[in-house]
C-alpha cells in the first residue's frame, strides 16, 4: 500500500521540520501536523468524519504542554484516541525512548507497527519504517531491536538480582559482602562479589557500576 495522507505529531519545531522535509523528499504531499496531542487528535478525527482520513501516524511520546488545559497529554494517549475512532490507522513511534518494556507494550497493547528512535540515523530509520510498514510489516529501528532482544534474552538468576539490587542502593561491595552473608547468601565473599560484578559488566556491556546500574534497571531487570 502507499501512504497518500501521513499526519506528524511531534513538539518540538525542528524534530517536526526534519520529519516533514524527509516525507517531501520521499515524494509525500498530504502532510498533516501538530505540536500539541489535543489538536493532532481533533485534526485526525476531523479527517476522518470528512472522509479524508489518514493512513498513517507518526507520533513522538512525550509533549511539554504549554497549555493550561490538555485532555490528551502524551503520545500513548493519542494512539489509543485515534484507533479509537479509526482503528485501521497505522502507527510508527518516533521518539528518544528506548525502555524495551515500553517498546513492548505498545506493540502488544497498542498495537503500533513500527517503533523508531531518535538520534543520530533517526530520519533514516524512520523512513525504513515507512516503507516496511507500508508493505504490511513491522519495523524497529536497530537500537529499538537490540533493547527487546536484550529483555529477552537477558534472565537474572536471584544471587545476580540480589546483587544488582544492593548496587542500586549504593552499597559497596565490602558492605554488600557483609549483607549476603548476614542473609546467608552464598557466595559471600569480597573476591566472589567483585567477580560477580565484574561479570555482570561484561554481561550487559557496562563501563562501571552507575551504568551496569543503569540498563538493568532501565531493561526492567531489577
Amino acid at each position: 500500500m502507499n501512504f497518500n495522507r501521513i499526519f506528524v505529531s511531534e513538539d518540538i519545531d525542528s524534530n517536526n521540520l526534519g520529519v516533514i522535509t524527509m516525507l517531501e523528499a520521499a515524494g509525500h504531499c498530504n502532510i498533516g501536523h501538530s505540536q500539541y496531542c489535543d489538536e493532532a487528535y481533533l485534526k485526525l478525527k476531523k479527517a476522518v468524519v470528512q472522509r479524508e482520513s489518514y493512513d498513517l501516524l507518526i507520533t513522538d511520546l512525550s509533549f511539554e504542554n504549554p497549555r493550561s488545559k490538555v485532555n490528551i497529554e502524551n503520545g500513548q494517549e493519542l494512539i489509543s484516541a485515534t484507533k479509537a475512532i479509526q482503528p485501521t490507522i497505522k502507527v510508527i513511534v518516533f521518539s528518544v525512548e528506548d525502555d524495551p518494556g515500553t517498546i513492548k507494550t505498545l506493540f502488544e497493547d497498542q498495537n503500533i507497527d513500527g517503533y523508531v528512535c531518535k538520534g543520530l540515523n533517526g530520519l533514516k530509520e524512520l523512513k525504513n519504517s515507512i516503507e516496511a510498514v507500508a508493505n504490511d510489516l513491522t519495523y524497529t529501528c536497530p537500537i529499538a531491536t537490540e533493547a527487546l532482544n536484550h529483555r529477552n534474552t537477558l534472565a537474572l538468576n536471584e544471587y545476580d538480582q540480589r546483587l544488582l539490587t544492593l548496587l542500586a542502593k549504593g552499597h559497596k561491595q565490602n558492605e554488600i559482602s557483609r549483607l549476603l552473608k548476614g542473609e546467608g547468601i552464598s557466595p559471600n565473599s569480597i573476591r566472589s562479589v567483585e567477580a560477580n560484578i565484574s561479570k555482570l559488566k561484561d554481561y550487559f556491556d557496562a563501563s562501571n557500576t552507575t551504568q551496569l546500574v543503569y540498563l538493568a534497571t532501565s531493561m526492567g531487570l531489577i
